[in-house]
């Protein structure tokens, strides 16, 4: 027959399972008191592993958000090259067309350097510019294509150059 005995306080209890984080004294002896103490390194390292990952997710998140919110071309073309009246250079649909008005014979509006900024900015092409500039008053609305971007434009001497550039969808 056993005799129940009470445990003595002084003793500690020892735990078979060195990574529960509970007293690390070994039924064994030292040589595995020394593989117990390597163990936190090991979690330690792969806790650094974790938190690297989770850090280089967030940056990818951010940068991917940051990508999303940015200003579209044109309204970035717009505070490169300032609009100087409000109607000289209008940004609509959310971003997503600008329409530019320049300087004619009665009517105030951007001069050639100006439209030139924005052209050079929105990567226009150089024969699209050639065609804007010898647009006359007769050939009517005129239009151009290039990489995400079309425009359509007339010419007036007395108004100047109107032309709406639009997003590509």
């Amino acid at each position: 027959m056993t005799v129940p005995t009470t445990p003595d306080p002084d003793e500690s209890p020892v735990d078979p399972d060195p990574t529960s984080g509970a007293d690390r004294t070994s039924i064994n002896g030292p040589e595995d008191d020394a593989s117990s103490a390597n163990a936190v390194p090991g979690r330690r390292r792969r806790y650094l592993i974790v938190a690297a990952a989770m850090v280089i997710l967030l940056a990818a998140a951010a940068g991917i958000l940051f990508m999303i919110q940015r200003d579209s071309p044109l309204e970035a073309a717009r505070e490169a090259c300032g609009a100087g009246r409000h109607d000289w250079a209008m940004l609509g649909d959310d971003g997503r067309s600008l329409t530019l008005r320049s300087v004619g014979e009665e009517r105030t509006g951007l001069k050639l350097e100006q439209l030139q900024c924005y052209w050079t900015e929105l990567h226009v092409p150089d024969a699209v510019v050639a065609e804007v500039k010898v647009t006359r008053a007769l050939d009517g609305r005129q239009s151009g294509e290039w990489e995400d971007m079309k425009a359509s434009w007339i010419y007036h001497p007395d108004d100047g150059l109107q032309m709406i550039i639009t997003l590509s969808d």
